[in-house]
């Protein structure tokens, strides 16, 4: 007696039921070939998903090290700067104050010597009387009626031009009141000569005096340099200030000593 074999499918029954008294039951026939397809599939999305978080998590964690690290070194890098920037403050207010100092020293040169070259000096090398407007020199001798001296000058009658005329005795020497430069010459025989310096900061002298002038044109020169020398014939001498051509009374600036 032969038996035919056959292979025997398990089928697994899945019934749905309500709990309507009206619902109808549902039966599902799930094969074995389907459920183990259907688990195998969600094994490998299983497997598939755990792969993909390991490596997402890994690179994530990689990232975060990484930004962790770049991090510290900003850090270091910020606190490097941060020290440089405070060193450099230093240096640079140690600058400032250097330069303020320098600043000032410079502006105290230039005040001196622009004090320097204001012709406060006194034009005559030894003792003068000033002679007043209209006055006659005192020579020691008497006038005779016969009008000037010819070795007198006369006192201008103008009040923009404020000239002080010194008297001086023979051998004084008419000399420059500041430094500065040697504008004009002019020499008249017989005439009233004159020598203008420019002192440079806007002031300008005049010296007026019949002698002979003993400086040149364009000559630099220094205070108490000799302009004129007084002699018998030439015993007064002419002294004008200007500032930015405008005329500065000389009292105001001339300091006698003694």
């Amino acid at each position: 007696m032969s038996t035919d074999l056959r292979k025997r499918k398990i089928t697994y029954t899945i019934i749905l039921t309500s709990d309507s008294p009206a619902a109808h039951h549902r039966r599902m026939h799930i094969k074995t070939g389907a459920l183990a397809v259907v688990a195998f599939v969600a094994f490998v999305a299983v497997i598939c998903y755990a792969v993909y978080t390991t490596i997402t998590m890994g690179g994530y964690i990689e990232r975060n090290a990484k930004q962790l690290e770049q991090l510290v070194q900003m850090k270091a890098e910020n606190e490097t700067l941060t020290a440089e920037k405070e060193s450099l403050a230093g240096k640079i207010s140690s600058l400032e104050e250097t330069l303020s100092r320098k600043e000032e020293q410079e502006h105290e040169l230039v005040a001196a010597h622009e004090e320097n070259y204001i012709p406060r000096g006194f034009p005559m090398s030894g003792a003068a009387q000033i002679k007043e407007e209209g006055a006659a020199a005192d020579t020691g001798e008497e006038e005779d009626g016969a009008g000037e001296e010819e070795n007198t000058l006369k006192v201008e009658a103008n009040e923009e031009w404020k000239e002080l005329i010194f008297v001086a005795a023979e051998g004084t020497k008419v000399v420059a009141t500041a430094p500065g430069t040697v504008k004009e010459v002019r020499e008249a025989e017989g005439e009233v000569s004159y020598v203008i310096i420019d002192h440079g900061n806007g002031y300008v002298t005049t010296y007026r005096n019949l002698g002979s002038p003993i400086v040149e044109e364009g000559s630099q020169v220094v205070k108490g340099v000799a302009l004129f020398l007084v002699g018998e014939d030439n015993t007064e001498t002419g002294y004008s200030i200007r500032k930015d051509d405008s005329y500065v009374d000389p009292l105001e600036l001339i300091e006698i000593k003694g």
